[in-house]
């Protein structure tokens, strides 16, 4: 048995080898080549092609994304050498991991540092103070509407100062009104719950997690009401479908191939979007003509005494700490801070450019796809009053991610939303209080954070009444199963 377990060893060597290889004859042996991992949108080919005019030294290799693998190939040396990360807790996720550079250290004299993005961007580039990404482009949701679909259910057209309780008006105004021409409509094309929650989450004034992280805020009431909003948008005005409903719709064919197909096929009147949507306009017009023409954009609905906000995300690159092309993915980096790279994202339409300079205002984002400079001024305004989503340093992005998504799916299957945030905020202060027992690390960051050492029963005073009165109903289960 020895000897077969042996021979398979030795044949999983050859293969690597093999596959190694194989690798590097893709490259062009008179020049540096370089892995971008990122998605396959055909938009890179343009992308690429620009900056190898810059810099006919470099080929860039566009790798797709394998956010599963990404992280042992990269541990395991035979990582890509830019990576996007497409948000936040990935960011979290992969810093921890060790396998980003660190970028701090030359990032601004290169050209690329945070003064070179939107301000209010910059911590979603960071993790602790330290810069680890820089953006390929910037977005941020607003609305956008089909007019000649709300006139024809005779619903009022969205003012830029909306509340809530006038997108409820127009949308229902679209489910309940008979058409003039006989068509029907979906009032909202929702393509992503848990991104949804979020932002209407930032437009509550909520937050994930309290300002050190070492509590959930997901019970708070400002998270509280945005649930239970958005619990009414999908049950009970039944204006948008749940997430469940629009993957039935979508393998039915009976609205295309989801929420952003319903829309651009005249099949929805609204749907909450970032600039990036009218990526897709020119392969509808063909299907829909005109299409580009009927549509506007408005900013995100807000609470009364509130301002519209929203999340600012990005798909930012990072570097791969084991890169053996750092100087050449530098280069990179500087690329996408570059006038010539934020053109091409300007006239495909793809979010807003990384460097502010070249979005100004509506006017430097007009392109062949949508000539009106009003329709991109609301994206600018949106991620300029944006903030990120702040996360905790004391418990794992991947579960918390995946926490909220079955929470948001939750409510939308009639979970009542006080109780399920209450519930998924006491799974993630248990994960916190675990984390925090046995990894010695986070320990020290705890006592840098709160000014005290650190100890196991620390939440007992911890300020939030109710998270101490919950854990402390949890020791005593725990407790009493164990006597049991």
């Amino acid at each position: 048995m020895k000897y077969v377990f042996l021979g398979l060893i030795l044949l999983f060597v050859a293969m690597y080898a093999v596959a190694l290889s194989t690798l590097e004859t893709h490259g062009d042996p008179q020049r540096t080549t370089i892995y971008w991992s990122t998605d396959p949108n055909p938009a890179r080919v343009k992308q690429i092609a620009t900056f190898e005019e810059m810099h006919p030294d470099i080929e860039v290799l566009l790798e797709k994304q394998d956010a599963t693998k990404i992280i042992v190939r990269c541990a395991t040396g035979t990582g890509p050498d830019v990576i996007d990360v497409y948000d936040a807790f990935q960011l979290l996720t992969r810093v921890e991991a060790g396998i980003l550079t660190d970028l701090t250290p030359f990032a601004e004299e290169m050209g690329f540092g945070l003064g070179n993005t939107y301000p209010s961007l910059r911590e979603a580039l960071t993790v602790e103070g330290r810069q680890y990404r820089y953006p390929d482009n910037v977005w941020a949701m607003a609305v956008i509407y089909n007019e000649k679909i709300l006139e024809d259910h005779g619903a009022p057209i969205p003012s830029q100062d909306w509340t809530w309780e006038e997108f409820i008006e127009i949308t229902l105004a679209v489910r309940n009104n008979p058409s003039k021409s006989g068509e029907k409509h979906i009032p909202v094309a929702n393509w992503s719950s848990d991104i949804l929650f979020r932002d209407m989450l930032v437009g509550h004034g909520g937050t994930l997690f309290s300002t050190d992280g070492l509590t959930s805020a997901l019970d708070a009431p400002e998270a509280i009401a945005t649930m239970e909003l958005f619990r009414d948008l999908a049950l009970v005005h039944d204006i948008m479908p749940t997430s469940a409903e629009a993957v039935n719709l979508s393998s039915q064919g009976g609205w295309g191939a989801g929420g952003i197909a319903w829309f651009f096929n005249r099949q929805a009147a609204i749907i909450f979007m970032g600039r990036w949507g009218i990526v897709r306009i020119p392969a509808y017009l063909k299907r829909n003509p005109g299409i580009d023409e009927d549509i506007a954009s408005v900013v995100f609905p807000r609470l009364p005494g509130r301002p519209s906000q929203v999340a600012v995300r990005t798909r930012a690159a990072g570097i791969n700490a084991k890169s053996e092309h750092r100087e050449e993915s530098m280069k990179f980096l500087q690329y996408l801070a570059s006038r010539e790279y934020g053109q091409l994202i300007v006239k495909d339409g793809d979010s807003l450019p990384p460097n502010p300079e070249l979005a100004r205002s509506g006017a430097d984002l007009v392109n062949d796809i949508i000539p009106d400079p009003d329709f991109h001024q609301i994206f600018i305004d949106a991620v300029r009053t944006g903030r990120p989503h702040a996360l905790s340093p004391f418990i794992e992005a991947g579960p918390s991610q995946r926490w909220i998504k079955e929470a948001v799916e939750g409510v939308e299957n009639g979970a009542e939303p006080a109780q399920r945030l209450r519930q998924l905020a006491g799974e993630m202060n248990e994960r916190i209080r675990q984390n925090l027992k046995r990894r010695p690390e986070l320990q020290e960051k705890f006592t840098t954070l709160t000014g005290r050492p650190y100890t196991h029963d620390w939440w007992k005073d911890y300020p939030r009444a109710e998270d101490r009165q919950r854990w402390a109903a949890k020791e005593e289960q725990n407790r009493s199963e164990v006597v049991r």
